[in-house]
């Protein structure tokens, strides 16, 4: 649950307190009946609160098992590895130049001590290198994982847009068979008209019963049909 959400309904809850103590104050006879309100408010903006951080633990839980999550993961994890030994070579590096301050400061240091100072500066010299070679290894690490989690990305934008253009393609079709259906109901209604338009010249210039019932026979099958 975001910061801003449990920081509105606080705010909530104590605007929703205030005013229920007002009226507490101003309307004494619905005391009860405004505790129990206040309660029960209370009580929904708690079970709010402790779903709402179920959920979003779930959904962290979730994101940290999918392929996603365990590469940023990783990722963190090289760089928290690589911020230790950045500290680390900043601690060696303080301690080489004191080191070889006082190295220079003192022209007399008799030869095996300054033999003992200058081993001990090469050992923190290989030290440095030493992490300085891990935080290679890390951040090349991190580009890998970076490429995979971006291929990954890609692989799931691509699905969803193919998954968007099929729908597309299904609404295409079905357009076209409803035009194609329209089309036909369209001729269809021509066709009726046009034979309405026929039996009625015929029926207007017909003089015997027999032929206006003939007539009538046909247009009766054409409804029929």
């Amino acid at each position: 649950m975001r910061a801003f959400d449990i920081i509105r309904l606080a705010f909530i809850g104590l605007v929703v307190l205030f005013a229920t103590l007002m009226l507490i104050r101003v309307l004494p006879a619905f005391r009860l009946v405004l505790l129990i309100a206040l309660v029960l408010l209370l009580v929904y903006i708690l079970v709010y609160l402790l779903r709402s951080y179920r959920k979003d633990r779930e959904e962290a839980r979730a994101y940290a098992a999918s392929l996603p999550g365990q590469i940023k993961g990783r990722i963190e994890q090289c760089t928290e590895q690589m911020d230790r030994l950045h500290g680390e070579i900043k601690k060696i590096g303080d301690s080489t130049k004191e080191l070889e301050r006082k190295l220079r400061k003192e022209s007399d240091i008799p030869a095996p001590m300054r033999q003992k100072t200058e081993s001990i500066l090469q050992g923190f010299r290989q030290e440095i290198e030493l992490r300085q070679s891990k935080i290679r290894f890390y951040q090349q690490c991190i580009g890998k994982l970076n490429k995979i989690l971006h291929q990954h990305e890609l692989l799931a934008a691509v699905e969803e847009k193919k998954e968007e253009l099929d729908t597309l393609r299904e609404q295409h079709y079905d357009e076209i068979a409803d035009m194609e259906q329209l089309r036909w109901e369209v001729e269809r209604e021509e066709t009726y008209l046009s034979t309405i338009q026929d039996l009625s010249t015929r029926i207007q210039q017909s003089s015997g019963v027999d032929e206006v019932l003939h007539l009538q026979r046909e247009l009766d099958k054409m409804l029929a049909s």
